[in-house]
């Protein structure tokens, strides 16, 4: 019997392992494996596929443990990831990197130690490699399972832990068999000895000691009011007490100290309320979905914003779940299932799970195995969501279908969530919904103008609320005016002092973090670069340094120039921490907070951020793109954009789509219930189409004028795009493979087809030279035989050495 097992490691297909005889009626597809890989390291991987088809070719290794008693990974999601790799040109181990959470993919780099105080008993029975690993922990601290592999066979290595583990002579710093650990709290409980004491006489023998007598009451108190397990810190919190005073109460049976395994991830088992009525135009949206759904298996709900969409997302998620199937809901921020969650769960209570990065490792892994065990009916999350073992699905929601954030684009495989989830869906049987109030282009023309999906239209704000009314200020005008207060006009400064005064709140939009992108020398004009990539070092007041937001680097401002020994600096640009710095000075007596991922990086600092914004404790948010998404703020009144056509100005061929976006998704947050909102773009180009279409949300002429333009010059929705970047350490390096692939693929591709390779914006980037390709694949070309083009032609450069040094990224339909 052998065994297809995925590896971690940055390298196409599956590796072939043998089974040892003991363990073939055990395993399983889906199943992890301890497997030694290259020279001495041993990883665990995924058994992908079974069969007794021998390798002629080379000796094969046995797989050395089975770590699992039922299948961690399901049929469909393996089948998942060799599709995704596939498409996206991505190797299964960088799939299987992603997918699972680190806590499940332990290595070679697991340490062992011996157990404090531990004995080894007298009848035990070790062998001699064990007996050589407990004198090596005698003399050492601890251990990695990669130093043992130097002294003990490999094979023998983890026969030889757990033969020590079972004895309890050693401990693992990152267990390799059961790296997780559930979460065990201490629970406190009355446990009076009824035959020596009733409550009352319990409470009497404690009048002498104050503390004693006030935790017992106190216990005696929240036990009546709750059916639940008490948590023994929650009642030292209320009491101000400590552990010696339980330990007294102990020694008196007046008390039990007892454990619980309870989850890392709370499940608010508040009351669950029934769904609210829809309005007409969200039931006549609601059977449209329905009805489109029986003709396609993916629909667009096209509705603007404040229509609604969320309640009929939770309608629908309730007809799926009464039809017994399940729901994936995907976000494209972890911003969004803050709010979005609290809404769900008010409906659906403890049956909606929620999952994503800001979790830590054990958190993932409870959350991966309670999916395993179907105790969800709904998850939430952003893209990584899309990888959990979720069964049943019958629905799938993929809302603000247009931000590129679901695109992955900070580590391989490159994927989108929202046509993996497209896929996944035909993969299961389940229907796709696609929800958007600015749909991206490349779904709109598949929806209204293809009819490749179904396209359902919600035009009606819900609740009759009133479109806010939006305000070009021309900032040209208002400079030469002198109309201009730092950076906020005149018009707009008038309207959030307003907006104040009447109990509401404002939002101040401005897409870059820190104070200023560009700190230049006022003598010479110097401006810091950073020393690792082709950019300006930002400047962050608050820390009052420099910092690279692309690598991370970050040195102390300079005291004097390094150009000119000058000591007189400027800012150029605008970032939130100045617009913060500007109201304040502007807004004295008003509560100003900034939300961009410098003030978020606390876990739970956003879900705190936003319950101060919804309890009026704030009055004016300045923000970067996470606060404009999907949001709903009640008393948000007044909207700002400090530059508009900013976004218009970037080298990329979505631009002005994005600005649409952009400025309608932020318009959208004004006035969401009966007052109607205020918007100010303060912008250079107010005659600008895509400026004057964003001031009337016409969606339609944006993307009929787009559209056009891309028709023309044959670009998404009308071909498919393949980019592909070549990196390396060294400018000639990168060049040199850059050229000869782009002349290898240049003899089967058209002029038309075939672009590059140039330097991008950024040439160097965390000290890597950067070239690029792009393919466009025009729709009479074969997107697989493209793709084979590409892989044959990186692995004819590659017989030669010296192409093998740079590294080349590909991404596959790039946002």
């Amino acid at each position: 019997m052998f065994v297809e097992v995925i590896i971690p490691v940055p390298l196409p297909g599956t590796f072939t392992y043998s089974v040892p005889d003991h363990l073939r009626s055990r395993i399983n597809p889906g199943m992890r494996v301890a497997v030694e890989f290259g020279r001495r390291k041993i990883y665990t991987g995924i058994i992908a596929e079974i069969h007794f088809n021998k390798p002629e070719a080379y000796k094969v290794r046995d797989i050395y443990e089975l770590l699992d008693s039922k299948p961690l990974v399901l049929d469909f999601q393996i089948q998942l990831w060799k599709w995704m790799a596939n498409y996206y040109m991505a190797n299964l181990g960088d799939l299987y990197k992603n997918a699972l959470p680190a806590a499940f993919k332990p290595e070679s780099n697991t340490y062992v130690r011996l157990k404090k105080d531990a004995e080894l008993p007298t009848d035990a029975e070790l062998d001699e490699n064990a007996q050589l690993l407990l004198e090596t922990l005698h003399n050492r601290s601890s251990v990695s399972l990669q130093e043992i592999s130097a002294f003990i066979p490999l094979k023998k290595v983890i026969t030889s832990v757990k033969a020590l583990l079972d004895l309890g002579v050693i401990e693992l710093e990152e267990k390799l068999i059961k790296k997780y650990k559930p979460k065990i709290e201490n629970y406190i409980r009355v446990s009076v000895d009824k035959a020596s004491y009733t409550l009352l006489q319990a409470l009497e023998s404690l009048k002498n000691a104050s503390k004693q007598y006030e935790t017992f009451l106190t216990l005696i108190s929240e036990e009546s009011l709750s059916d639940k397990p008490i948590l023994l810190s929650s009642i030292i919190k209320k009491t101000d007490s400590n552990y010696a005073v339980i330990r007294s109460l102990e020694k008196k049976k007046l008390v039990e100290v007892y454990q619980l395994k309870t989850d890392r991830v709370a499940n608010d088992s508040e009351e669950i309320f029934a769904l609210q009525e829809l309005s007409p135009a969200q039931s006549l949206a609601k059977k449209e979905i329905d009805s489109a759904f029986v003709d396609k298996n993916i629909v667009l709900l096209h509705g603007v914003t404040s229509s609604g969409k969320t309640e009929i997302y939770m309608h629908l998620m309730q007809q799926v779940i009464d039809s017994g199937k399940k729901v994936l809901f995907i976000l494209p921020e972890i911003s969004l299932t803050t709010q979005l969650t609290a809404r769900i769960r008010k409906f659906f209570g403890g049956r909606a799970g929620i999952y994503h990065s800001k979790f830590n490792n054990q958190e993932r892994v409870e959350i991966w195995m309670k999916t395993l065990q179907n105790e969800y009916d709904i998850i939430i999350g952003p893209r990584s969501a899309i990888f959990l073992p979720l069964q049943d699905v019958g629905l799938i929601i993929v809302d603000e279908e247009h931000e590129t954030s679901l695109k992955q684009s900070d580590s391989r495989p490159y994927f989108h969530a929202r046509d993996t989830a497209i896929y996944l869906a035909t993969l299961i049987g389940a229907k796709v919904l696609l929800g958007s109030a600015t749909p991206s282009l490349d779904t709109y023309y598949s929806a209204k103008i293809a009819g490749k999906f179904g396209y359902v239209e919600l035009t009606e704000k819900f609740g009759g609320i009133i479109p806010p009314e939006v305000h070009l200020i021309d900032l040209r005008d208002s400079m030469k005016r002198k109309r201009m207060n730092g950076h906020i006009a005149d018009a707009l400064k008038d309207s959030i002092q307003s907006t104040v005064e009447k109990g509401k709140q404002v939002l101040i939009f401005q897409n870059r973090r820190g104070f200023a992108p560009v700190l230049e020398c006022i003598d010479c004009a110097h401006a810091p670069m950073c020393p690792n990539c082709d950019v300006t070092l930002t400047f962050h007041l608050k820390t009052n340094q420099l910092q690279c937001h692309y690598c991370g680097h970050n040195q102390a401002k300079p005291i004097r120039c390094p150009q000119c020994s000058g000591s007189a600096f400027d800012t150029k640009g605008v970032g939130t921490e100045q617009v913060e710095q500007n109201l304040q000075n502007l807004f004295p007596d008003y509560s100003v907070a900034r939300v961009d991922t410098d003030t978020m990086r606390r876990k739970n600092a956003f879900h705190k951020m936003l319950q101060a914004i919804e309890k009026k404790e704030v009055d004016i948010i300045v923000g970067t793109q996470m606060i404009t998404k999907g949001l709903d703020f009640e008393h948000m009144q007044t909207i700002g954009v400090i530059r508009a056509d900013s976004l218009m100005n970037i080298p990329e061929f979505r631009a002005h789509e994005y600005t649409f976006q952009r400025l309608v998704q932020v318009s959208g947050r004004a006035g969401r219930r009966q007052e109607q909102g205020q918007v100010y773009f303060q912008t250079f180009q107010v005659d600008h189409p895509i400026i004057q279409a964003a001031k009337n949300s016409d969606y339609s002429l944006m993307a009929n004028t787009i559209l056009a333009e891309r028709k023309e010059t044959s670009f998404p929705p009308f071909s498919r795009l393949i980019h592909i970047l070549i990196s390396h350490t060294r400018d000639e390096v990168a060049q040199k493979t850059a050229f000869v692939l782009h002349n290898l693929l240049a003899g089967h591709l058209t002029a038309q087809m075939l672009f590059g390779p140039d330097k991008p914006y950024i040439h160097k980037l965390n000290n890597r030279y950067r070239y690029h390709i792009l393919i466009k694949i025009l729709p009479e070309y074969s997107n697989a035989k493209i793709k084979k083009l590409i892989q044959d032609k990186i692995a004819e450069m590659h017989q030669h050495t010296f192409y093998r040094k740079a590294l080349i990224d590909i991404d596959v339909d790039p946002v």
